[in-house]
């Protein structure tokens, strides 16, 4: 099984914030839950099943390295998620040293040998030293999924934000004064080329015309306007995408000023 296939760039942190043990597994227990996998799987027992592993020992490793994992009824598919920890996290590695790279494994409870193999994977994975120091140097997420794939196997030695399937999203953005907070997302997950559309909106039309003069505009000095963002993406990053926008802005089917469709691209020739 490819890594890519499993690793969520949705599922990927570069500033883990918990301080102890505890605090790591609930963090990562949460980051695990934004994978569409676990949307059938609650949070806490994610991190009860994480916890139990850590009680039969440590999967903190040396050069700090923490291997967290656990195997789940419920699951169907492998999830792996990616944290670092800036300053470390007490973790009873092997070499009594504070865990920074933590690379988390969950998969069904019925496919023991693939979790083995991923768990040997990995970990072979991480010997590297420079992969080590250059993870922990990255600045976003798209940035730390990338550098993680790229030390895998060769097939994966590719662009990895452009592996999959490409799709269109078109971002409508109501209030202006959010573009700022949608550019930040846009840099974490590695959007770089995107389309962006000043628009009217139909009541700007109507209110012109004579008989729906007087419905519109009249408790506000500003025209109602909007912005329209057009990029590709590649298939597999939309959910990731999505959820770095609802960490900005709440859940997006409750919030007002942005909405989101996603279009199958039918052709596409040229760079």
């Amino acid at each position: 099984m490819e890594l890519s296939n499993i690793v969520k760039l949705e599922c990927c942190e570069v500033d883990l914030r918990a301080k102890t043990k505890t605090e790591s597994l609930h963090e990562i227990a949460k980051l695990l839950k934004r994978s569409r996998e676990l949307r059938n799987i609650s949070e806490n027992k994610v991190f009860e099943a994480l916890a139990k592993r850590e009680e039969m020992g440590s999967t903190g490793f040396s050069d700090g390295i923490a291997i967290p994992h656990c195997q789940l009824p419920d699951l169907n598919k492998f999830v792996i998620s990616i944290a670092i920890s800036k300053k470390g996290i007490d973790f009873s590695a092997l070499d009594n040293k504070r865990s920074k790279i933590f690379v988390t494994i969950i998969g069904p409870e019925a496919d023991r040998n693939t979790h083995l193999q991923l768990l040997a994977t990995v970990s072979q994975v991480l010997k590297e030293k420079n992969l080590r120091r250059e993870l922990l140097q990255v600045k976003t997420k798209i940035n730390l999924y990338e550098e993680f794939l790229r030390h895998t196997t060769s097939e994966d030695r590719q662009e990895i934000s452009k592996k999959g399937k490409e799709v269109l999203m078109l971002l409508f953005v109501n209030d202006p004064d959010i573009m700022q907070d949608i550019t930040e997302v846009f840099i974490e997950y590695g959007i770089q080329n995107s389309i962006i559309f000043d628009t009217n909106n139909m009541e700007n039309l109507l209110s012109t015309v004579p008989l729906f003069m007087g419905f519109f505009n009249f408790t506000s000095e500003k025209e109602a306007q909007s912005k329209v963002i057009m990029l590709k993406l590649a298939k597999d990053h939309i959910n990731a995408v999505i959820k770095g926008l609802e960490d900005s802005f709440g859940d997006l089917e409750t919030y007002s000023g942005i909405s989101v469709i996603v279009l199958d691209i039918f052709f596409a020739k040229g760079i």
